[in-house]
């Protein structure tokens, strides 16, 4: 699938005040914007920042490898375009693949969640979400040459405050929408995309010994336990889909043995 195909668009409207690092995604593009503080006067910063929050930036769009936003202010109007280089398609399959195989990863991302560590999983494939030296750069219609000038720098305030409510916008800005990612995600789950391991036999579920592999010798009544019973035991199972080669019909039987050592666990718990 194209990069150039996903698209994800912000509120028209007037943004509200810019983000002042109140959650780690937030902070991490304000750092890389403030790394660039060495190369021109650091006044455009709190200047663009002042922009930002008083609701000068208006309709900020993020599409792969730019976010668009106009700057107004009494004397006239400018048109901003933040840039970061989009990841090609090769490298967004070694990074999908290197994310399904952190299960914790996968679950939270299915989940719609972003796990705050997920440059350290991409970081394996080779790419990095958030931009490194070099590759942020922006252009702006006014006079000033600076990167950023004031109004870029009031865009790049307001697009890290979005991000505290939506940090799929950095991975659409690297050229994956949060459905196309997802998508992918669950495809080199289901072992349906070129996967590093294809080829290697595997165990048909059916065949596992449930009764002896699932537990552990010794006396479990020792372990002190203070667990609460889940809803669904095996709801992260069916929300990451069948693992690689397996079917529907098998995952099932897995999330059936899971729910049963779910239950097994409460009754060695409640002394049943």
């Amino acid at each position: 699938m194209s990069p150039a195909a996903t698209r994800t668009r912000s509120d028209g409207g007037r943004q509200r005040p810019a983000a002042t690092g109140s959650t780690a995604w937030s902070r991490r593009w304000i750092r890389a914007l403030e790394s660039l503080g060495a190369t021109y006067p650091n006044t455009r910063l709190p200047r663009g920042r002042s922009l930002a929050r008083n609701g000068a930036v208006q309709g900020l769009a993020v599409r792969p490898g730019e976010v668009t936003a106009r700057v107004e202010q009494a004397k006239g109007a400018w048109q901003v375009t933040l840039t970061l280089p989009v990841f090609s398609d090769d490298q967004w399959a070694a990074g999908v693949r290197a994310l399904a195989g952190q299960l914790q990863h996968a679950a939270s991302l299915l989940e719609g969640r972003m796990p705050e560590n997920i440059d350290e999983t991409l970081g394996r494939a080779g790419l990095a979400a958030f931009p490194r030296r070099g590759e942020l750069s922006s252009r702006c219609d006014c006079r000033d040459n600076g990167n950023p000038c004031v109004h870029g720098a009031a865009v790049h305030y307001t697009f890290a405050d979005a991000l505290q409510n939506n940090p799929f916008l950095l991975l659409a800005l690297r050229g994956r929408s949060r459905q196309e990612l997802l998508a992918e995600l669950r495809a080199a789950r289901a072992g349906r995309g070129p996967r590093d391991t294809a080829g290697r036999p595997g165990v048909p579920v059916a065949e596992l010994p449930s009764g002896e592999a699932f537990f552990a010798g010794g006396d479990l009544s020792a372990v002190p336990l203070h667990s609460q019973e889940p809803a669904d035991p095996a709801r992260q199972l069916r929300r990451l889909g069948p693992p690689p080669g397996c079917t529907t019909a098998h995952a099932e039987l897995l999330a059936a043995v899971v729910e049963k050592a779910a239950a097994y666990a409460q009754r060695l718990e409640q002394g049943a």
